[in-house]
C-alpha cells in the first residue's frame, strides 16, 4: 500500500515539473507574440 501512494505522489510531482515547463513555454511565446506582433 504504501509503495503504491509513493509511487503515485512522485508520479504527480514529475508530471507537475512537466506542466509547469510547458505553461512557462507557452506564456513566454504568448509574451513574444505580444511584443513582436
Amino acid at each position: 500500500m504504501r509503495r503504491i501512494v509513493n509511487y503515485v505522489v512522485n508520479n504527480i510531482r514529475e508530471h507537475l515539473m512537466l506542466y509547469i515547463v510547458l505553461w512557462s513555454l507557452l506564456a513566454l511565446l504568448d509574451i513574444l507574440y505580444i511584443v513582436f506582433f
